[in-house]
Order: C-alpha cells, then sequence, then structure tokens
C-alpha cells in the first residue's frame, strides 16, 4: 500500500497545512489497520480521507490519487468488488493523465487492476493489461527490475489460470532466466517465479522437471529466508500437495 508523499503547494495558509497534516495522520492510521490485517476498519477511514483530500488538497493532487489507490485496494480486500473496480479505474485513468502513462505510480495502479482482474477470474483483461505493464516496466525499470518480476510473474499467473499452460512457462521460464542472472537464486522474486513455473510444468504434465524445480526453490528460500521460515514451509506443502510426496524437510535442532 503506499505511503502520504506530502506534496508541498506553494502559498498555502497554515490552516490549510495543518489540515493536510491531520490527512496524512489519519491516513497513516488507516494504513495501519489495513497492515494488521483490519481491512473492514481501514474503509470507512480512507473513504472519509478521500472525502477530505478532494476538498483539502484536490481531486488532483498526487498524495489524493495515493489514497484513491489504496482505497481501491482496500475495497477489493474487503469483498466491495464494485467500488473496487470504479475506484481503481478512475485512478489508473487520473494518475496517467496527471503523471503520463509509462510513469511508475500510474503502473503500479495498472498492476493493481491486473492482479484485481486476475483475482475475479477475468484473465484475459489481465493478460491484456499486465502485457502492457511488463512492456512499459521493461522500458522504463528494466527487465530484471523488481517491479518488472511482478509483473511478468502476474501474466505467467494469469496465463496458466487461463489454461494456457505453455504459454505461461514460455513468460515464466524467460523471467526465471532475467531474475536469476539479475539477482541469484535465493531472493524472493527468484524463488516466486520458480515455484510459479515448477508448478507449470506439473499442469503441463513434465513432473521430474516440476519437482526439480520446487526443491531448487525449497533449498533457495530455505537460504534465503530460513528452512523453517512460513514462506520456506509454504513451498514444501505445495510440492506435497502437487505429488502427494513428502519434500525435503528443515533439520531438527
Amino acid at each position: 500500500m503506499a505511503g502520504w508523499m506530502a506534496h508541498k503547494q506553494p502559498g498555502t495558509s497554515p490552516e490549510h497545512r495543518r489540515a493536510a497534516a491531520g490527512l496524512a495522520e489519519r491516513h497513516a492510521t488507516a494504513v495501519e489497520h489495513y497492515l494488521a490485517g483490519r481491512a473492514d476498519t481501514a474503509l470507512p477511514l480512507l473513504e472519509q480521507i478521500v472525502f477530505g483530500c478532494r476538498a483539502v488538497l484536490g481531486e488532483r493532487h498526487r498524495d489524493t490519487l495515493t489514497v484513491e489507490g489504496n482505497l481501491a485496494v482496500v475495497y477489493l480486500r474487503a469483498g466491495h468488488d464494485d467500488d473496487g473496480f470504479a475506484v481503481l479505474e478512475e485512478a489508473c485513468a487520473a494518475r496517467e493523465h496527471e503523471f503520463g502513462a509509462d510513469d511508475v505510480r500510474t503502473l503500479t495502479a495498472l498492476e493493481c487492476l491486473a492482479a484485481a482482474h486476475r483475482m475475479r477470474g477475468d484473465t484475459g483483461e489481465a493478460i491484456r493489461i499486465g502485457e502492457g505493464v511488463v512492456a512499459a516496466r521493461e522500458r522504463v525499470l528494466g527487465a530484471a527490475h523488481p517491479d518488472t518480476l511482478v509483473s511478468r510473474l502476474g501474466v505467467g499467473l494469469a496465463f496458466a489460470e487461463a489454461h494456457a499452460v505453455p504459454r505461461a512457462i514460455a513468460v515464466l521460464a524467460a523471467a526465471l532466466a532475467d531474475a536469476d542472472a539479475a539477482h541469484g537464486g535465493a531472493y524472493r522474486h527468484t524463488i516466486e517465479i520458480r515455484a510459479a513455473l515448477a508448478c507449470c510444468h506439473a499442469l503441463n504434465g513434465e513432473l521430474a522437471v516440476a519437482a526439480e524445480g520446487y526443491d531448487r526453490a525449497i533449498a533457495d528460500a530455505s537460504a534465503a529466508f530460513g528452512p523453517g521460515h512460513p514462506d520456506t514451509e509454504t513451498l514444501r506443502e505445495e510440492r506435497r500437495d502437487l505429488f502427494c510426496v513428502p519434500s525435503p524437510r528443515a533439520p531438527s535442532d
């Protein structure tokens, strides 16, 4: 979730600055609620803050756009899909108008929109938006930038969920090669992409390749996070569920 950027407006009065500071403080509280898993309490706070930001800062102010994007995320997390999509689509259009199509803030909003479509099962729209984000992030940030890797992973997952598993494998294999070369194996995004690729190989009937991929991801996660870390254990569970056989366990003390 994006944070308050505190962009100052020249020529504002002390009262205006105090009002903006109050909105920033309330926004920080809403973010704390959301990160603590309390989307239900974060939601009404953000709705009030968006109204305040529009009145105090203006509808096109950068902090207003940030809060609107966060509101969309919380709507979606709280199960208010229609409201979430409406706010998110408006946020994408506003950011493109304010910052430009290739600005990282615009691309972040579009990435959220693609992910929301994928979670709703609209894989065609998720792929369409996601591929556009990948192309833009590759131009702006590079193919192995963490944000670009997240987008490439999302597109690969969308292809897999659309039952286009060979396309998913191609996308994820290319992303894995770039992630591995730039960051190494014991890196969060490399591990996530490797595990997703292994799952796709399993779906494609390539069980030996899938098992090898999962075992490598588990080993890298053990090195990066620790053998007993929840993320490492999650990979072991995924491997077990796919193959119904034990995976390498963390050593006992």
